[in-house]
């Protein structure tokens, strides 16, 4: 356990756990990278109005939990609140875009649209990075946590992709087509299989859950809506498996043409 000047600050059994109110307030104020805060249910006051003000600012993702959920990550003596820190740091799609574009290369954006699977997520990170995607973006809510376990999943690629954590996904795919990108959208009852569509272009593909599927909110942004041909009948690819497989389609058209 470990505690600031003050004798307050606290970490138990994992590095990434700070609890207390005024820890986690001090957390939040600081350039610290956080994954997470969880707030216990029915909490409230000053300082839990204060770090629900920072977190949202900072586009942290915000849970009210019962006190049972938090009492099992620290055995107790949470007083409401937990935060998990990270260590990757989250850039944001207005800065990055820009960058790539600048380097004289073809953007190519992965945004995962409510997969909150660790397993899942890390994988995907894993065949984005040896595919070349310059950056995953995810949502502050309806995501999976960026964890230890998703970095373990990932075989530590998600320590050298570009991540990009947003709070608003139509704004994201407004500011991507405007930049001149098109939006791809997976999807099992699509029409068109995708081989048929040009993946040369600057091309943001998006992945949706596995239980519902690409947003509704999404939909209306995207240029082309896709399925992966299969063999025989069947339900569909895990979400992780046909993100590898759209990639490598992209990574074969992109090679033809140089």
């Amino acid at each position: 356990m470990e505690r600031n000047k003050g004798g307050h600050f606290k970490r138990k059994k994992f590095d990434n756990i700070v609890f207390g109110r005024q820890p986690v307030v001090e957390l939040l104020q600081s350039d610290k990278e956080v994954d997470t805060l969880y707030i216990q249910q029915g909490a409230t006051g000053v300082i839990i109005q204060e770090m629900i003000r920072l977190a949202q600012s900072r586009h942290i993702p915000v849970k009210q939990v019962p006190a049972e959920k938090l009492s099992r990550f620290t055995g107790g003596n949470h007083q409401g609140v937990i935060a998990f820190t990270t260590d990757i740091a989250f850039e944001h799609i207005e800065d990055v875009l820009p960058f790539i574009i600048e380097k004289g290369e073809v953007p190519l954006l992965l945004i995962l649209d409510g997969i909150t699977d660790v397993g899942n997520f890390g994988a995907i990170a894993r065949t984005a990075y040896g595919a070349g995607v310059h950056a995953i973006v995810i949502m502050a809510q309806h995501a999976a946590p960026v964890n230890g376990d998703a970095i373990k999943a990932s075989a530590g690629a998600l320590n050298n992709m570009t991540i990009c954590r947003e709070k608003n996904l139509d704004q994201v795919l407004q500011f991507l087509i405007l930049n001149g990108m098109q939006i791809i959208g997976l999807d099992a009852q699509a029409t068109t299989p995708v081989f048929q569509v040009d993946l040369t272009l600057p091309t943001a593909l998006v992945m949706g859950s596995e239980d519902t599927g690409i947003s509704s909110s999404a939909r209306k942004f995207i240029s082309h809506t896709v399925h992966i041909p299969m063999q025989n009948a069947f339900d569909s690819y895990n979400v992780s498996v046909a993100t590898g497989m759209v990639l490598y389609e992209v990574m074969r058209q992109r090679r033809e043409i140089k």
